[in-house]
């Protein structure tokens, strides 16, 4: 689980997240908030989306029947049920030796209760952590693949407003560390690698830079 903690420790410090954002909390716990559209918007969306596609993210979400321990105590978490985020916990509790992830806001969506807060959701990225070595943001993103509508084609997608109201030298560290975690993305073999490496120019310049963010693109004087 080393390697696991690791990964937590510094994903966990990355901001900047179109789709969601992150808290660490602790060694063993990150909290994800997945941003999505309320229900009612993106069920309209969900028609135009291939049903082939929307079932394969969809069937792999569900409370497991494997009995665990619970996690850290519900009451810990936000009890505000906001129609446009989803927060989840990513628990690696060294007395589990796995990592697990449970619902923490609008169970109802799911079709659970109160009841399932502690029971760690049946997702294929924790079941199989350790035989495909998924990392942390592997887990992030299905977690996003299920929950946006229509699902986005890069679930990393950096929001550069948010640039904007950072400090200069916060601002600089962080581009420094998201252009860090976008270039390992690249080293992989993902469907969206076109649409990373254009964020990652983005935020090298916004990381050099030091000031104002760069617009995606200038023409040059012929």
């Amino acid at each position: 689980m080393e390697a696991f903690y690791r990964d937590c420790l510094r994903f966990g410090c990355l901001a900047n997240f179109k789709h969601f954002s992150l808290y660490l909390r602790g060694r063993e716990e990150l909290l994800v908030t997945i941003r999505h559209p309320p229900e009612a918007e993106g069920a309209s969306h969900a028609a135009s989306v291939n049903q082939k596609e929307k079932n394969k993210h969809r069937a792999t979400f569900g409370v497991t029947s494997q009995q665990l321990p619970p996690a850290s105590p519900a009451t810990r978490e936000s009890s505000s049920d906001n129609p446009t985020e989803t927060v989840f916990l990513i628990g690696a509790y060294a007395r589990y030796n796995w990592p697990y992830v449970w619902l923490r806001s609008n169970l109802g969506k799911f079709g659970g209760n109160s009841a399932d807060k502690d029971l760690p959701l049946d997702l294929n990225t924790t079941q199989r952590w350790k035989e495909e070595g998924f990392r942390v943001w592997d887990i992030v993103e299905e977690l996003v693949q299920m929950n946006v509508v229509p699902a986005p084609l890069d679930p990393f997608e950096v929001d550069f407003t948010a640039f904007d109201v950072m400090p200069d030298l916060e601002r600089s560290l962080l581009a420094g560390a998201l252009a860090f975690f976008l270039r390992d993305l690249l080293l992989r073999d993902i469907p969206y690698a076109e649409i990373v490496q254009r964020d990652l120019l983005r935020v090298l310049e916004v990381h050099f830079r030091g000031g104002g963010v760069p617009i995606e693109s200038e023409e040059k004087e012929g």
